[in-house]
Protein backbone atom coordinates (compact mmCIF):
# COMPACT_ATOMS: atom_id res chain seq x y z
CA UNK A 1 0.00 0.00 0.00
CA UNK A 2 2.86 2.31 0.93
CA UNK A 3 4.35 2.02 -2.98
CA UNK A 4 1.06 2.08 -4.37
CA UNK A 5 0.42 5.27 -2.65
CA UNK A 6 4.22 6.28 -3.46
CA UNK A 7 3.80 5.87 -7.04
CA UNK A 8 1.74 8.65 -7.98
CA UNK A 9 4.27 11.19 -6.25
CA UNK A 10 7.00 9.44 -8.42
CA UNK A 11 4.79 9.85 -11.88
CA UNK A 12 4.17 13.51 -11.16
CA UNK A 13 7.96 13.88 -9.70
CA UNK A 14 9.10 12.29 -13.58
CA UNK A 15 6.80 14.24 -14.94
CA UNK A 16 7.44 17.81 -13.76
CA UNK A 17 11.64 16.32 -15.03
CA UNK A 18 10.61 15.77 -18.10
CA UNK A 19 8.49 19.33 -18.69
CA UNK A 20 12.19 20.74 -17.30
CA UNK A 21 14.26 19.00 -19.69
CA UNK A 22 11.94 19.67 -22.45
CA UNK A 23 11.44 23.50 -21.62
CA UNK A 24 15.34 23.46 -21.19
CA UNK A 25 16.31 21.44 -24.59
CA UNK A 26 14.45 24.68 -26.36
CA UNK A 27 16.44 27.25 -24.83
CA UNK A 28 19.62 25.13 -25.13
CA UNK A 29 18.94 24.55 -28.78
CA UNK A 30 18.67 28.28 -29.42
CA UNK A 31 21.67 29.00 -26.82
CA UNK A 32 24.18 26.25 -28.23
CA UNK A 33 22.85 23.88 -30.87
CA UNK A 34 21.22 21.14 -31.19
CA UNK A 35 24.82 19.44 -31.08
CA UNK A 36 25.87 21.05 -28.04
CA UNK A 37 26.37 18.58 -24.56
CA UNK A 38 23.82 20.78 -22.49
CA UNK A 39 20.94 19.82 -25.64
CA UNK A 40 22.67 16.38 -25.37
CA UNK A 41 22.34 15.97 -21.58
CA UNK A 42 18.71 17.25 -21.57
CA UNK A 43 17.78 15.06 -24.32
CA UNK A 44 19.20 12.29 -22.14
CA UNK A 45 17.13 13.13 -19.00
CA UNK A 46 13.67 13.59 -20.99
CA UNK A 47 14.19 9.92 -22.45
CA UNK A 48 14.88 8.40 -19.04
CA UNK A 49 12.62 9.94 -17.36
CA UNK A 50 9.86 9.20 -19.85
CA UNK A 51 11.49 5.72 -19.19
CA UNK A 52 11.01 6.38 -15.65
CA UNK A 53 7.61 7.05 -16.06
CA UNK A 54 6.91 4.20 -18.38
CA UNK A 55 7.95 1.72 -16.08
CA UNK A 56 6.30 3.29 -13.15
CA UNK A 57 2.62 3.61 -14.77
CA UNK A 58 3.46 -0.54 -15.37
CA UNK A 59 4.59 -0.85 -11.37
CA UNK A 60 1.54 0.43 -10.32
CA UNK A 61 -0.97 -1.27 -12.26
CA UNK A 62 0.87 -4.92 -11.41
CA UNK A 63 0.61 -3.64 -7.91
CA UNK A 64 -3.11 -3.02 -7.89
CA UNK A 65 -3.23 -6.11 -9.97
CA UNK A 66 -1.64 -8.02 -6.65
CA UNK A 67 -3.50 -6.10 -3.98
CA UNK A 68 -7.02 -7.47 -5.78
CA UNK A 69 -5.53 -10.87 -5.67
CA UNK A 70 -4.36 -11.08 -2.32
CA UNK A 71 -7.36 -9.60 -1.02
CA UNK A 72 -9.26 -12.02 -2.95
CA UNK A 73 -7.42 -14.64 -1.49
CA UNK A 74 -7.77 -13.20 2.09
CA UNK A 75 -11.57 -13.43 1.13
CA UNK A 76 -11.62 -16.92 0.14
CA UNK A 77 -9.90 -18.21 3.06
CA UNK A 78 -12.45 -16.41 5.40
CA UNK A 79 -15.14 -18.30 2.90
CA UNK A 80 -16.40 -14.96 2.05
CA UNK A 81 -16.06 -14.38 -1.03
CA UNK A 82 -19.50 -12.79 -2.07
CA UNK A 83 -18.69 -9.84 0.81
CA UNK A 84 -15.59 -9.87 -1.26
CA UNK A 85 -17.05 -9.45 -4.82
CA UNK A 86 -19.90 -6.99 -3.22
CA UNK A 87 -17.01 -4.41 -1.39
CA UNK A 88 -14.97 -4.95 -4.12
CA UNK A 89 -17.96 -3.99 -7.29
CA UNK A 90 -18.93 -1.11 -4.30
CA UNK A 91 -15.61 0.54 -4.15
CA UNK A 92 -15.66 1.87 -7.78
CA UNK A 93 -19.02 3.82 -8.12
CA UNK A 94 -20.32 6.81 -10.80
CA UNK A 95 -19.12 9.22 -7.98
CA UNK A 96 -16.07 7.62 -6.55
CA UNK A 97 -14.38 7.58 -10.36
CA UNK A 98 -15.87 11.35 -11.40
CA UNK A 99 -14.25 12.22 -8.44
CA UNK A 100 -11.18 10.58 -8.55
CA UNK A 101 -11.07 13.04 -12.46
CA UNK A 102 -11.95 15.86 -11.26
CA UNK A 103 -9.35 18.28 -11.68
CA UNK A 104 -8.39 21.48 -9.90
CA UNK A 105 -9.48 24.60 -11.04
CA UNK A 106 -5.64 26.21 -11.04
CA UNK A 107 -5.03 22.83 -13.75
CA UNK A 108 -7.96 23.41 -15.47
CA UNK A 109 -6.67 27.11 -16.18
CA UNK A 110 -2.81 25.85 -17.27
CA UNK A 111 -5.26 23.37 -19.79
CA UNK A 112 -6.20 26.34 -21.23
CA UNK A 113 -2.96 27.92 -21.38
CA UNK A 114 -1.59 24.96 -23.35
CA UNK A 115 -3.95 24.83 -25.64
CA UNK A 116 -3.33 28.52 -26.69
CA UNK A 117 0.29 27.54 -26.97
CA UNK A 118 -0.95 24.02 -29.05
CA UNK A 119 -2.63 27.03 -31.80
CA UNK A 120 0.10 28.96 -31.62
CA UNK A 121 2.65 26.10 -32.79
CA UNK A 122 -0.27 24.94 -35.01
CA UNK A 123 0.16 28.47 -36.38
CA UNK A 124 3.91 28.52 -36.33
CA UNK A 125 3.85 25.31 -38.43
CA UNK A 126 1.41 26.91 -40.68
CA UNK A 127 3.68 29.61 -41.23
CA UNK A 128 6.67 26.86 -41.91
CA UNK A 129 4.21 25.40 -44.53
CA UNK A 130 3.15 28.39 -46.49
CA UNK A 131 6.72 29.89 -46.62
CA UNK A 132 8.62 29.40 -49.68
CA UNK A 133 11.16 26.93 -49.71
CA UNK A 134 14.80 28.41 -50.57
CA UNK A 135 17.40 25.29 -51.99
CA UNK A 136 20.08 25.76 -49.18
CA UNK A 137 19.22 28.18 -46.90
CA UNK A 138 16.81 29.17 -44.42
CA UNK A 139 13.61 31.40 -45.64
CA UNK A 140 12.42 34.10 -43.69
CA UNK A 141 9.01 32.66 -43.01
CA UNK A 142 10.83 29.31 -41.61
CA UNK A 143 12.79 30.83 -39.33
CA UNK A 144 9.85 33.04 -37.58
CA UNK A 145 7.60 29.36 -37.98
CA UNK A 146 10.94 28.04 -35.75
CA UNK A 147 10.64 30.74 -32.98
CA UNK A 148 7.24 30.38 -33.26
CA UNK A 149 7.20 26.51 -32.57
CA UNK A 150 9.97 26.98 -30.03
CA UNK A 151 7.81 29.76 -27.88
CA UNK A 152 5.03 27.45 -27.82
CA UNK A 153 6.85 24.39 -27.17
CA UNK A 154 9.00 26.43 -24.16
CA UNK A 155 5.53 27.86 -22.82
CA UNK A 156 3.41 24.52 -22.84
CA UNK A 157 6.08 22.98 -20.72
CA UNK A 158 6.78 25.56 -18.21
CA UNK A 159 3.08 25.92 -17.57
CA UNK A 160 3.16 22.29 -17.24
CA UNK A 161 5.63 23.05 -14.88
CA UNK A 162 4.83 25.29 -12.65
CA UNK A 163 0.77 25.35 -13.05
CA UNK A 164 -0.35 21.85 -13.48
CA UNK A 165 1.53 19.56 -12.50
CA UNK A 166 2.09 21.21 -8.75
CA UNK A 167 -1.68 21.66 -9.06
CA UNK A 168 -2.29 17.82 -9.31
CA UNK A 169 0.38 17.09 -6.72
CA UNK A 170 -1.18 19.35 -3.95
CA UNK A 171 -4.95 17.98 -5.35
CA UNK A 172 -3.67 14.55 -4.87
CA UNK A 173 -2.25 14.83 -1.37
CA UNK A 174 -5.45 17.29 -0.45
CA UNK A 175 -7.01 13.81 -1.29
CA UNK A 176 -5.57 12.05 0.52
CA UNK A 177 -5.22 13.77 3.56
CA UNK A 178 -8.77 13.99 3.82
CA UNK A 179 -10.37 10.78 3.15
CA UNK A 180 -8.81 7.16 2.04
CA UNK A 181 -10.70 5.81 -1.43
CA UNK A 182 -9.20 2.72 -0.75
CA UNK A 183 -11.15 0.53 1.66
CA UNK A 184 -9.26 -0.81 4.87
CA UNK A 185 -9.90 -4.54 4.13
CA UNK A 186 -7.27 -4.26 0.95
CA UNK A 187 -4.88 -2.32 2.71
Amino acid sequence: CVAAGALPYLGFGVAWVISAATAGQVVASRAWGESSAQFLFLQAIMYWGLKVLIYSILVLVALLALLMCVAYVFALVAGSTSAFKKSASGAFTRESVADMFRLPRTAVLGYVADVAFFLLMVAGLLVAMLSPHVEGSISQGEMVASVIIDVALFGMHATACFVIIPALVLSVWRGGQADRKVPSQFC
